[in-house]
């Protein structure tokens, strides 16, 4: 028997149908915390306003493109996440782009599970994902 952890990536989506109920602030908080605790973390901001981008010092005009690149199978996780001042915390940034999202995907055959596939690259080298939905989306 092998003495090798196996690892699991776990992803945890802050979700809830209305706004202003603390969906960022957790997201930050809790990708930060499990960070500082030596975890390897990836923060995707998913709300075209960008307030999780911002609220790990990742400017707007810092950012390599945003969530709706990743969504529109235009960039890859890869191409996209970007280092924070915090160590071992990563972030997808998001783009105010991300608003015309839901409606451009409304035909799209793969819509349910386009997030899912272009994160799964992410999971060998990540001990969490949290993902930082806009209100109204069930991610």
């Amino acid at each position: 028997m092998s003495d090798k952890k196996t690892q699991t990536c776990r992803i945890l989506a802050v979700a809830n149908q209305k706004g202003g109920v603390g969906k960022t602030t957790t997201s930050i908080n809790l990708a930060a915390a499990l960070a500082a605790g030596g975890a390897r973390v990836v923060l995707v901001d998913l709300d075209p306003q960008g307030n999780a981008s911002t609220g790990v010092s990742v400017a707007y005009d810092a950012r390599k493109g945003g969530t709706y690149g990743l969504l529109m199978l235009e960039k890859t996780a890869h191409d996209l996440l970007q280092p924070t001042e915090v160590p071992n915390l990563s972030v997808i940034a998001s783009d105010t782009e991300l608003v015309g999202a839901e409606i451009e995907l409304v035909d799209a055959p793969d819509r349910e599970t386009r997030l899912r596939s272009a994160l799964a690259p992410l999971q060998a080298e990540a001990d969490y994902i949290i993902i930082d939905c806009p209100p109204v989306w069930a991610c």
